[in-house]
């Protein structure tokens, strides 16, 4: 108990000195944010009515450029529903659950109505001249979408599946979306015109104005209008519509116009900007709709504002190297992070959102993952920032006495550590079974991430179904107090790995016990290994066999008809046996693709036609596409497809339909799609096709090698395989083979 106490004050004494080496980034708040993963280069919207977000990456892949929309629950999500278009959008509106709008500029803008399945349903031209002018949708309701284009505002309708536009405003200087259509500046003569349009394109409103500066921000409430404007850079000028009434107010605020943003409290407006004193520190000014203000300070190492935006409870800022939250009901912030990711987001207004449990910062062309790590102790740094002072010589004293202990600790730690150097997971847990010090390599095995606190017993850090048996082993090692061995699998998502686990215990000076040293070894590869070169001698003993079969079948001399063509069966299912064979050596045996020039087209028809009729009469077997020459290793290359094609055939089950076997090409790959009309996969059986030895079929005999040597046969051809399946509506497996050709071959 009394070293528990000792453990809690140093920890508390450890605050201190963090939060006083660092500043201010988290003395006095108690979440704090830091960035995790960030995504840039790529459309990004978040559609709340059907809970998804929608990504599209852009590419120069091809002459026009193509692009890939992808459709997931979670941005960290990386599987979901996958479209690919051999032209660049720019933007993308959903307008059903099944229905969206794209934007793409070729020889004219166009705006595409398309389907999930990415069919184009209709298509609009818009009336400019195509100059890849960026374009982006505003917003959008059952029948009309709104999209800006250059200086231009078109209001996209839809009826009876056909798509209309209309051009709404011109000579645009800003414009936002609203709850009941859109708000925007325009140019009218020599003065502005603030114009608002309702969800059917009606003009609702036009209020004219003189200029007041060149930049030019709309802010919106149901109640009330604020035109943000800006000459300098520095300074904002500004004018407040009442939508009731029509009375205008104007404005100055000290900042620049991402420092300025607007909500609603009563239905009356509530105003909040940045302001700094002239001894540098800066605050968060809010004005009440009854003209009076409130301020709140910021950290002071905060810079350039990129954004700001309230919900009507917290007020967010975003900086370039970090953001601020602030709770407008009690004046006080809540968080404070230093986020170095966000100088890329300046000028594109970010946004921080809560989404299906996960914490962003994103704007139009990207977004940024947050991880929100929440500071208990953040008031023990407060009371060490205003009393420290007077408790420093007692703590001074306190950490002497205590580095003593904690270094001969550390020391033996070390030394352990030494002596077991060639292991690669190496975890210390104390004499009360807690998890004290772990290398990197353990870390990622058990999925820790940096932030996660130390010294709690182990079962907090392994905790997964998958990791039952590692806990186990833990818990008998530090329970016996004698040295250990173990080989135990850990399941770690995309593959299945074996270790060999060490358990060794350490005792102090005096004898009593100090905790244990566990040390793990990945043995996966080696047995993976010696698995593989296993299957592979067998498989090249049975050829031997085989091929004295195939030779006696062959040579039996039978006048009987029908004994003939049994004879022909036999010698089929011969050479389908030793074609198995040969994919096992395949993938047990290290060899290289032996290329030489083929026809696409060819090797289609070849593998079509190794399928007899007379085994598969459920099945409509078919090739198409279009002849073209390539460097390939056709053995391997028909091997392959031949099994992407059974398994197609077995995806069927029984029942009839079609497998077709389809070869495209483009200027730098050929594709080869085998697609069937079979009961599709699941996620879970998509996710895990791909991996050693995994089946469905294990029950009807399967053992995975096919899916195996459909891979190592892409993977020799330096290429890749995409799978695209839904339950009961089939599959489509594409195998992606570059293009090589003999000069560019012999040029390597």
């Amino acid at each position: 108990m009394m070293l528990r106490c000792k453990f809690h004050i140093l920890l508390s004494i450890c605050c201190f000195v963090f939060t006083h080496s660092i500043g201010h980034s988290q003395e006095f708040f108690p979440n704090i944010y830091s960035a995790s993963s960030k995504y840039e280069e790529q459309i990004v919207h978040i559609d709340d009515q059907f809970n998804r977000v929608i990504k599209v990456r852009q590419s120069s892949f091809l002459e026009n450029g193509n692009s890939q929309i992808q459709i997931v629950n979670k941005f960290s999500q990386n599987s979901g529903a996958s479209l690919s278009f051999p032209f660049l959008i720019f933007d993308i509106i959903p307008i059903q659950e099944k229905r969206f709008l794209i934007s793409v500029n070729e020889h004219t803008p166009r705006i595409l109505l398309i389907d999930i399945s990415g069919n184009i349903i209709s298509n609009v031209e818009l009336p400019l001249s195509s100059n890849r002018q960026q374009s982006k949708f505003i917003g959008s309701n059952k029948s009309m979408a709104f999209i800006e284009i250059a200086d231009n505002i078109f209001g996209i309708s839809m009826k009876n599946d056909s798509l209309a536009a209309k051009l709404l405003a011109d000579q645009v200087l800003s414009v936002e979306h609203s709850r009941y259509g859109f708000n925007c500046i325009r140019k009218s003569g020599g003065g502005h015109v603030l114009r608002s349009v309702d969800l059917s394109g009606n003009i609702q409103r036009e209020i004219p104005f003189s200029p007041l500066g060149i930049s030019y921000k709309i802010i919106s409430t149901k109640h009330a209008i604020l035109v943000l404007a800006s000459s300098t850079g520095i300074s904002t000028n500004a004018f407040l519509l009442d939508v009731k009434t029509g009375k205008q107010e104007m404005m100055f605020f000290p900042g620049t116009i991402p420092t300025v943003t607007m909500w609603e409290k009563d239905s009356l407006p509530m105003i909040s900007w940045i302001s700094e004193q002239s001894n540098g520190q800066r605050f968060i000014t809010i004005k009440k709709y009854d003209n009076t203000t409130n301020t709140v300070q910021i950290p002071d190492y905060f810079v350039r504002t990129l954004s700001a935006h309230c919900d009507g409870s917290m007020l967010q800022y975003i900086f370039d190297n970090g953001f601020c939250m602030t709770n407008v009901q009690a004046l006080a912030i809540e968080s404070a992070s230093r986020i170095g990711s966000l100088h890329s987001f300046i000028g594109q207004e970010p946004v921080f959102t809560e989404f299906n449990d996960e914490k962003i910062i994103h704007s139009r062309n990207g977004y940024l993952l947050l991880t929100m790590i929440e500071d208990p102790f953040w008031w023990v740094r407060r009371f060490a920032n205003s009393s420290g002072k007077y408790l420093f010589f007692i703590i001074g004293l306190l950490i002497v006495s205590l580095f003593y202990r904690h270094y001969t600790r550390q020391k033996r730690f070390l030394e352990a550590g030494l002596e077991l150097s060639g292991m690669g997971l190496i975890l210390y847990l104390d004499n009360e079974g807690r998890l004290s010090k772990l290398n990197s390599t353990a870390k990622l095995v058990l999925q820790l991430s940096a932030d996660v606190p130390l010294h709690r017993p182990i079962r907090y850090y392994v905790n997964k179904s998958s990791m039952s048996e590692l806990l186990e082993f833990f818990q008998e090692g530090f329970q016996s107090r004698k040295p250990m061995q173990s080989r135990i699998s850990i399941d770690e998502g995309d593959t299945i790995k074996e270790y060999i686990w060490s358990s060794t215990p350490l005792f102090g000076f005096a004898g009593s016990f100090a905790g244990c040293i566990f040390s793990g070894i990945d043995i996966t590869a080696e047995l993976e290994k010696k698995r593989l070169t296993n299957w592979a001698q067998l498989a090249h003993d049975m050829q031997t066999n085989l091929s004295i079969i195939l030779l006696n079948a062959q040579q039996l001399q039978i006048i009987d008809e029908k004994n003939v063509q049994r004879q022909k069966k036999i010698l089929g299912q011969i050479n389908l046996v030793m074609q198995r064979v040969r994919d096992i050596v395949t993938v047990g045996r290290e060899e290289e693709a032996q290329l030489s020039l083929h026809d696409a087209m060819v090797l289609c028809r070849n593998v079509i036609q190794e399928f007899d009729e007379l085994l598969y009469p459920h099945a409509r077997l078919s090739f198409s596409g279009k002849q073209v020459m390539f460097l390939c290793d056709p053995i391997k290359l028909t091997r392959g497809l031949r099994n992407a094609v059974e398994n197609g055939i077995r995806a069927l089950q029984k029942q009839e339909g079609t497998v077709e076997l389809q070869c495209t090409f483009d200027d730098n790959y050929v594709y080869f799609r085998i697609k069937d009309s079979g009961v599709g996969m699941d996620e879970f059986t998509k996710d895990n096709m791909m991996k050693p030895y995994f089946t469905t079929k294990r029950s009807h005999g399967g053992y995975g090698i096919g899916t195996m040597v459909m891979q190592k046969v892409a993977e020799l051809h330096n290429g890749r395989i995409d799978i695209v399946s839904e339950p009961g509506k089939g599959t489509i497996i594409t195998f992606i083979i570059p293009k090589i050709l003999p000069d560019q071959s012999s040029a390597e």
